[in-house]
C-alpha cells in the first residue's frame, strides 16, 4: 500500500449504533461525502471516524496491548462514557447510543480498518472493556469541525467551558482548543502559508490571534473583531487559521459536519476547491452535507478529472438512507452512480411545483 495512505481510514463497520443496524462503508483515502435526510445519522457517523484519530487522547482510556496474543483493549474505568463525554453534550449523554430496539445480549459495535492488514480496532458500547482486534494506532490527528464556527465566540470560552458545566457540545471545546495555539514559524509556516495561499486570496483576508480575540484584516484595508464579522467570513478564516498553526495539515484527517452552514452560496465553490487543495496534499476528508452544490461541484470535478485544470484526488459519494432495519447506507464513484439522493429530490420536487404553477396561471 502507498506509504501516504498508511495512517489513513479504509474502512468503517457499525452495528446496533444510534440509528444504525448493521452498516459498512469502504472509504476513499481522499475526499468522502456523506448525504442524506435528517436523522440518518450524518453527524453520529462523523464522531465515530473522529472517535478513530483521537483515541489516545479520550479521558480516561488508555490503549494497552494484552500479553500473548495481538488483542489489545481499552482499559479504562468507563471507556464508553469517555467516548461520550468527549463528543456529545450533557444533554444526550444519558442516552443510551445502542439502536432502539436492539435486544438487551447485543451491544453496538464500531469498527475500523486501515490501509495496512494489522491497521484495526474496535469499539464495544455500553461495556467496561473495548476490545480491539489489532494494532491501529492513528499517526494523522483527526480534526472536527461542527457546523457553527467558533471565531466569533472564542474569547473566554475555553476557560468557561472548563470551569462551569455546559450544555455545549465537546466537539466546539476541542475546535477552540486547535484555534487557541498561535501560528507556525520558520519553514513549517512556510508550507502553511503555501496550503492556505489559494483560501487566503479567494476570501481576500488574514486572521489574527490578539490576546484571547481573534481579529479579521481585509486585504485592500481595515480590520474587524471576529465578533463583529458575518458568520460565513469566520467560518472560512476558521479554516484559514487551522491551516497556520499546524492543526490542519497534509497529514491531518478532516472531519467537516455540514460546511455550507452559515455559507454564502457563492463561497461553496471555493470551499469545494479548498477541499480539493487539502486532499491533493494528502489530507483524508470526511465531510457531511445537505448543500446541492458543494456535492456537484466536487462530483463534477471527478467526472471530468481528464479536462478539468488541476489533479482530482480520489473521491467517494455516500448517501444515507431510512430502512427497516435502521440506516442503510449506499456508495458511488460520483453523485450520479447514488442509487437516491435526497438532495437532488427535493430540487425535482421544487421545479415539479414551479412548472405546476406556471401552468395554472396561464389557464387563468
Amino acid at each position: 500500500m502507498a506509504e501516504e495512505f498508511a495512517n489513513k481510514i479504509k474502512r468503517l463497520e457499525l452495528e446496533n449504533f444510534t440509528c444504525f443496524g448493521k452498516v459498512a462503508m469502504d472509504f476513499s483515502p481522499g475526499i468522502n461525502v456523506f448525504i442524506g435526510e435528517n436523522g440518518t445519522g450524518k453527524t453520529h457517523l462523523l464522531k465515530a471516524i473522529f472517535m478513530s484519530t483521537n483515541i489516545g487522547l479520550l479521558d480516561g482510556v488508555t490503549p494497552i496491548l494484552k500479553a500473548n496474543d495481538n488483542s489489545s483493549f481499552l482499559l479504562a474505568p468507563a471507556p464508553t462514557k469517555a467516548f461520550l463525554s468527549n463528543y456529545y453534550p450533557p444533554s444526550v449523554r444519558s442516552i443510551n447510543l445502542i439502536k432502539k430496539g436492539t435486544p438487551s445480549d447485543k451491544s453496538g459495535i464500531i469498527k475500523f480498518k486501515g490501509f495496512g492488514n494489522e491497521n484495526n480496532f474496535g469499539l464495544q458500547i455500553d461495556t467496561v472493556r473495548n476490545e480491539w482486534d489489532g494494532t491501529f494506532q492513528m499517526k494523522h490527528k483527526g480534526v472536527f469541525i461542527p457546523q457553527q464556527e467558533v471565531l466569533s465566540w472564542f474569547r473566554g470560552f475555553i476557560a468557561s467551558y472548563e470551569e462551569r458545566d455546559s450544555a455545549i457540545d465537546p466537539t466546539y471545546y476541542l475546535l477552540a482548543k486547535s484555534l487557541a495555539l498561535s501560528k507556525l514559524k520558520g519553514e513549517k509556516l512556510n508550507d502553511a502559508i503555501r496550503l492556505s495561499k489559494e483560501l487566503e486570496e479567494s476570501i481576500g483576508v488574514t486572521v489574527q490571534l490578539e490576546g484571547d480575540e481573534f481579529f479579521i484584516y481585509y486585504n485592500q484595508g481595515g480590520g474587524i473583531r471576529s465578533a463583529l464579522e458575518a458568520s460565513g467570513i469566520n467560518k472560512l478564516s476558521q479554516m484559514l487559521y487551522l491551516v497556520l498553526n499546524g492543526s490542519l495539515t497534509k497529514n491531518t484527517i478532516l472531519i467537516w459536519d455540514e460546511p455550507e452552514v452559515g455559507l454564502n452560496p457563492k463561497y461553496i465553490k471555493l470551499v469545494a476547491q479548498f477541499l480539493i487543495s487539502l486532499a491533493n496534499a494528502g489530507c483524508q476528508i470526511f465531510v457531511t452535507t445537505h448543500d446541492y452544490l458543494l456535492p456537484y461541484e466536487l462530483s463534477l470535478s471527478k467526472e471530468y478529472e481528464d479536462v478539468v485544470e488541476g489533479k482530482v484526488p480520489p473521491m467517494k459519494f455516500f448517501t444515507l438512507m431510512k430502512g427497516d432495519d435502521g440506516t442503510v447506507v449506499e456508495s458511488g464513484e460520483t453523485m450520479y452512480d447514488l442509487p437516491y439522493d435526497s438532495i437532488m429530490e427535493g430540487h425535482l420536487q421544487f421545479h415539479e411545483k414551479r412548472e405546476q404553477l406556471q401552468r395554472s396561471a396561464l389557464k387563468q
